[in-house]
């Protein structure tokens, strides 16, 4: 199957480059069906593939030894994720990449990925936008787990993030922001009441 013209229209809008070029690209990536609770990126393992999603959600997370998990960040139709940094492509994750829901990711090889970019002078442009992004989202994270209660921890989310706040299941957007699942659940049911 060739790329498909949403992969070639995503990979514009992340990369100033002629469209023959963005096609060139696209030819690296092919289409893989994945299900529900599928694991992209196993903990332990090197991250070797640049992930475009094309339909469906995807989770990063951490497990304990125990099984808890802890969700680290939620990915939607479009997002591009690819290891960053040097450790993240030379040593073992420390977390894992599993699909949320049911869909089609395109994978492309990650190290081929960063020489065939950095052959165009774009990959370093690309790392430092999508650096920034994990940053930013990173403190504002931070800044609502430490500064919000559950309430308008979940508030400030849902307007930041509605595709998230409803695609996501309950028991993953709960540990993301850091409460139960039950109480996630009465914060949902008062603001459906109170409007």
């Amino acid at each position: 199957m060739g790329p498909d013209n949403a992969l070639i229209r995503s990979l514009g809008a992340a990369l100033p480059l002629p469209d023959d070029v963005l096609r060139g690209l696209a030819r690296d990536f092919t289409a893989r069906r994945v299900d529900k609770g599928q694991v992209l990126l196993h903990q332990g393992e090197a991250w070797r593939q640049v992930l475009w999603i094309e339909r469906g959600a995807l989770r990063m997370y951490f497990s304990r030894r125990d099984g808890r998990e802890f969700n680290k960040n939620f990915f939607l139709d479009g997002a591009l994720l690819c290891p960053l940094t040097p450790a993240m492509w030379s040593q073992p994750s420390l977390f894992e990449i599993a699909a949320v829901e049911a869909g089609t990711v395109w994978c492309a090889d990650a190290s081929a990925w960063r020489v065939r970019l950095g052959a165009l002078n774009q990959w370093e442009p690309l790392r430092l936008e999508l650096l920034t992004r994990l940053l930013n989202h990173k403190l504002q994270r931070e800044h609502d787990l430490l500064t919000l209660d559950a309430r308008r921890r979940y508030a400030a989310f849902s307007a930041r993030e509605p595709r998230l706040a409803e695609r996501i299941p309950l028991l993953h957007l709960a540990s993301y922001l850091g409460m139960t699942d039950v109480t996630l659940s009465r914060i949902r049911h008062a603001a459906v009441r109170a409007q």
